[in-house]
């Protein structure tokens, strides 16, 4: 993003596409408002889940892509980036 910054206290993300079994996309949402939002921040590629209550969908003006912007209190987990991992693994979640 080079025109544009996330403000303090935001996180921006793109929402990961899932499918069923049946290969069925699944919406970002559901009609149950406890699904937390599986987001992969647009700055730096690590994962993140939010709570929804509160988010926001709308398109980045460079690109016109959807993405979703949470404030930074509504995230309940998030990648390890530290990489401080015993076992090596980079892939860890806090």
């Amino acid at each position: 993003m080079s025109k544009f910054t996330v403000m303090s206290g935001w996180r921006v993300g793109r929402a990961k596409e899932e499918s069923t079994r049946s290969g069925l996309l699944v919406p970002i949402t559901s009609e149950n408002d406890n699904d937390a939002l599986a987001l992969t921040d647009i700055l730096t590629g690590h994962q993140f889940w939010a709570v929804s209550t509160g988010a926001w969908r709308f398109l980045l003006p460079e690109t016109g892509e959807l993405v979703i912007a949470v404030r930074e209190s509504q995230i309940i987990a998030e990648q390890d980036s530290t990489g401080n991992d015993p076992n090596g693994d980079s892939g860890n979640y806090l």
